[in-house]
């Protein structure tokens, strides 16, 4: 046992694993800005339960589910996402393209920071 408090050895732990839960949570939502607000929603919930954690699974494996329920929850909460515009017509050849346009405009680009940030 240690004699820092408990909130110290939880940022200790817990900061390395921000960039890779930033991913994940981009993944999980196509929105950098949300990822972010998601990020801290999730350190701020593991922060305040990190008395009960009792160390059955790995902090990161216990940071992650976290980090899941509370995307799931915005995304479910968020509804659904209108359907693309510029679809084109049905067509009568195999071979044509099924968009007139093919970026996803709901889709965020993502900052350099973020990428590749669960190869670490």
């Amino acid at each position: 046992m240690t004699d820092r408090p408990p909130n110290e050895d939880f940022l200790k732990l817990a900061d390395p694993l921000r960039r890779e839960l930033l991913a994940h949570c981009y993944r999980m939502l196509g929105s950098v800005h949300d990822a972010e607000d998601l990020v801290q929603e999730t350190y701020l919930r593991a922060w305040r339960a990190y008395d009960g954690f009792e160390g059955r699974s790995s902090l990161r494996t216990w940071l992650y589910r976290i980090a899941t329920t509370a995307c799931l929850t915005a995304l479910d909460s968020r509804g659904r996402r209108p359907m693309p515009t510029g679809l084109g017509a049905p067509s009568a050849e195999a071979t044509a393209p099924l968009t007139e346009r093919s970026e996803v405009p709901w889709l965020e680009p993502v900052p350099d920071a973020v990428v590749g940030a669960g190869a670490e």
